[in-house]
Formats: C-alpha cells, structure tokens, sequence
C-alpha cells in the first residue's frame, strides 16, 4: 500500500492460511481508504497425471513390428544448443530377439563439457576424427526404417532426433515408446524408476552405465520383461503397450510417482474462491505426498472463475524447453496457461552456473 500498488496477489505455496490476516487488515482499514485490491491465489503444485506411454500409434500389431531400442550421448541436455556425440541402436524383433546393431561415435563440431566427459567417458580425442551428425543420420533412418522407436526417458533421444531432422531437411514421423513411465506402470512399488533401478529390480545385470550401447542393451532386456507381463495381460498391438500396462493399485497411487511443477492459480470471483479452496482441500487429504498436489485433470474439473499461470523456472512450461521438448509439446503445455510469465534473468542466473543452459 506504501508503495502504491493497486493490487496484489497472495500465492502462497500450496496453502492459503494467509488469505484470513489480509482480508481482516483491509476490512479494518477499509476497502477504498486502503486503495488495493487483494487477489487471492495459491503456488500450487500442479500434477500433469496423463504421461504419454505410446506416442504416434499408429495401430500396429506386435506380432508385425520390429522395435529399434536406442540411446543417445550427448553434449549437454538441451537439443536447441547441444550436440549428438554418439548413437546406439539394438533392433529387436517380437519375440524379443536381437536381430542387428548399429553404434557409431558422433563428431559434434564442439567441444564436450568436462561434467560430461566424466559422466560418459566420452572425450573429444573420441569424437575428433568421427563423421558429423549430417555423414551418419541418413545411416540412421535407414536402420530404423518401418520400426517402433524404444527408448528410457524417449522425450530426451526424440527431442534430438527431430531437431537433426528438421535442420537436415529430412521426415521424422515415427511410433515411439516411452519404458520410464511404462515402468512407473508396471512396478509402482519402485521409488524411482532410472534404468539401472528397474534393471536392479528385475535382477537383471548392468555392464556399463551412460554408454549408448551399454544403456541400450540393459533397456532391451528390460523391454523383454515388460513385453512378457503385457502379453500375460493380453497386448497384441503396440497401443495396447498404454493400455495393458497398469492395475487398479497403480493407479490410485501413480499421484505419488509423477513430477508436480509450480503454477500459480489465482481466483478471479467468488466461484473460483470457492473452487480454489477445494483443490487445496483436495491436494491435502487425498494427494497429499511430500507436497500437496493439484492433479492437472481435477484442476480443469475445477477451473471455473481461476486463472492458470505457467509460474517460475520450476513451472512445466520452463522445465520442458529446459528439458528439450519438441516445439509441439511445448505448444500443447502452453494451451493449457491462461498466462505466460517471464522471469527477471537474474532469478535464473543459477541455470548457466550449473551448466543447465549456455547463456
């Protein structure tokens, strides 16, 4: 008020306890000697519950399909500013079969991050003499032409994948599946669900981590004993991978598995107070693990009279340029923002001291 201001949202996280001081303090001033108008919301955080197992079906039957199971090593995380610095791909066939291989080193035309190289043991000695991504990408297409693309946490391979595509000048429409959140699926009793925890729980061995073929034949093995409890519960299409995939026990406790993001939700009138206040009620007694969550579905049963914002680098929208999503991904997160907002730079100064993006 001393400043100015003729409004002010209170978004507290997760809780509205605040919103009962600030009325009663403009109640005791009173309203138009106060000359600021409170609006009332919460930093929530939000829980995007739908994760996309099987993206692109395009209804093929597992009995016909080849899947190619592939990683990728790279120079850093975000494919707008990074580079493919080796590929691995094991092309399986149904009946789990390794069939061919393909593994090659990746000239990147950069230099790779000493935390990477330690991470990957991938040096520039390495990469020095390999052919570019442009040389060794119409290779890849041919290998992986008419498959079903595998891969863990696939959003981060596709992601690369089909910005050298488009910078290439080359089609990139491929079926692909996802086995991190099919793993979530398959054994909620896991805490986590990196590669070498699912492997770990399937008792199966791990020779070598964050070397592509390394990771790419753990993740065969892995899919191997995924295809067996799917075909058990009768998959026989690759789309049927999403829907056979999950048990009742699983999904009412997948709310505690999932990544929640901050989003600021503001009440607009009366009926969006009211709306506000269930999802606090109900991200507290029914959601409530670690945090209280705001599942993405019951806050668009509950949207009336609230305004949804995208929030802070920890946001979904922010995360997933973060993470190197496809430009229509990000798209589609963004439809469901009522706003955008943008950070002072110095706020996210902590991002390029700890190499998550250049500059």
């Amino acid at each position: 008020m001393k400043w100015g201001m003729k409004s002010i949202a209170i978004t507290d996280h997760g809780v509205v306890q605040s919103f009962p001081d600030a009325h009663k303090l403009l109640d005791k001033i009173g309203y138009d000697k106060a000359g600021i108008k409170i609006i009332y919301g919460v930093e929530g955080y939000l829980l995007p519950d739908k994760d996309p197992i099987v993206t692109k079906d395009k209804g093929q039957t597992l009995k016909d399909t080849e899947f190619c199971v592939f990683d990728l090593e790279t120079t850093g995380i975000s494919f707008r500013t990074e580079k493919i610095t080796e590929i691995g791909i094991m092309k399986m066939n149904e009946q789990g079969e390794v069939i061919d291989e393909f593994e090659c080193f990746v000239n990147p035309e950069k230099p790779i991050p000493q935390r990477v190289q330690e991470i990957t043991n991938i040096t520039d000695d390495m990469v020095k003499d390999a052919p570019t991504i442009e040389e060794m990408f119409p290779k890849v297409l041919e290998f992986i032409k008419g498959t079903v693309l595998v891969a863990h946490n696939a959003t981060f391979d596709i992601g690369f994948l089909k910005t050298v595509a488009k910078d290439l000048g080359y089609e990139f429409d491929y079926t692909y599946v996802d086995t991190l959140p099919l793993a979530r699926k398959l054994y909620p009793e896991l805490k986590k669900h990196k590669l070498g925890k699912i492997a770990e729980h399937l008792k199966i061995k791990v020779e070598v981590a964050h070397r592509a073929l390394d990771d790419v034949d753990t993740t065969v093995k892995v899919l191997r004993e995924m295809m067996k409890t799917l075909k058990e519960r009768g998959a026989k299409t690759v789309g049927d991978i999403a829907a056979k995939c999950e048990d009742e026990k699983a999904k009412a406790e997948e709310y505690k598995r999932l990544q929640p993001y901050h989003a600021i939700i503001l009440a607009k009138n009366y009926v969006g107070l009211r709306n506000l206040y269930k999802l606090v009620s109900i991200s507290h007694l029914k959601y409530f693990y670690k945090k209280p969550r705001i599942l993405k579905s019951l806050y668009k049963k509950y949207s009336e009279g609230l305004i949804l914002g995208s929030a802070c680098e920890a946001g979904e929208l922010y995360q997933a340029i973060e993470q190197g999503r496809p430009d229509e991904e990000i798209e589609a997160i963004a439809n469901d923002y009522d706003y955008l907002e943008i950070q002072p730079t110095g706020n996210n100064q902590f991002l390029i001291r700890n190499g998550t993006v250049r500059d």
